[in-house]
């Protein structure tokens, strides 16, 4: 009597490469998509759900990544997503809108007192800036279409640091609004995120020449001005 032996059909590195690229570039869309629907006001929604698309988008890219490229991508998204609850802390409140509102009428979070609240703020922005860089390091980029994806997602992040410690109130999508309003709601706020994607890309740039313990070293230092910058916050309440 004969028996018939099942045998698993083999995948090449070929096609698990292909693979994986599909599955991370459908992961960085769908965070690029969810978290910008929420930066630029189409959709009324709180802050974490720009860090629920901010995650997805680095799991998507950490699938590209050796594992000390993972590690230090996820602490990076830590730190900036650390740096966005200072912001909520300052103000009381995890509604994009109401961040908006808030800073619309008082000023930008990280110029607004006590004084210990605005150092909090400052150091945030500071810290944050740094973990993006190193987040931008994490994924080797070749090619023009993935300095493409990496510019987009550098300007995310860029987007929601700005919208949390910049943030004018933004008109995008409001009803009755007239055009022009629209343009000057979104000026100061597009060249302040200008400034701060250019920061991460070219921090990225940088860090990419740096040996991995010196880029550790750094996400170290920047895990502790978060904590510094949670203490000071934490100080106001």
């Amino acid at each position: 009597m004969s028996r018939r032996i099942g045998t698993v059909p083999s995948v090449s590195p070929l096609q698990a490469g292909r693979s994986a690229a599909a599955f991370s570039a459908a992961a960085r869309v769908g965070g690029a998509v969810l978290a910008l629907g929420y930066l630029t006001g189409l959709v009324n929604g709180p802050l974490v759900a720009v860090v629920g698309g901010l995650a997805l988008t680095t799991f998507g890219r950490s699938l590209m990544m050796d594992r000390a490229g993972q590690a230090l991508a996820v602490a990076g998204l830590a730190v900036i997503a650390g740096a966005l609850g200072i912001a909520a802390l300052r103000w009381g409140t995890l509604e994009l809108a109401e961040l908006r509102s808030v800073q619309a009428v008082l000023g930008p979070t990280i110029v607004v007192g006590p004084q210990a609240a605005a150092a909090a703020a400052t150091i945030a922005t500071f810290v944050a800036s740094l973990a993006l860089g190193l987040w931008v390091a994490a994924l080797p980029t070749h090619g023009f279409a993935e300095w493409a994806a990496t510019s987009l997602e550098t300007l995310m992040v860029a987007l929601a640091l700005v919208t949390a410690f910049w943030g004018p109130k933004v008109l995008l999508g409001s009803a009755g609004v007239p055009s022009s309003d629209v343009l000057g709601s979104l000026g100061s706020w597009a060249a302040v995120a200008a400034v701060v994607t250019v920061v991460g890309i070219g921090g990225g740039h940088l860090a990419r020449a740096l040996p991995q313990p010196v880029r550790t070293g750094l996400m170290v230092v920047a895990l502790v001005g978060l904590g510094v910058a949670a203490g000071l916050i934490g100080s106001t309440l």
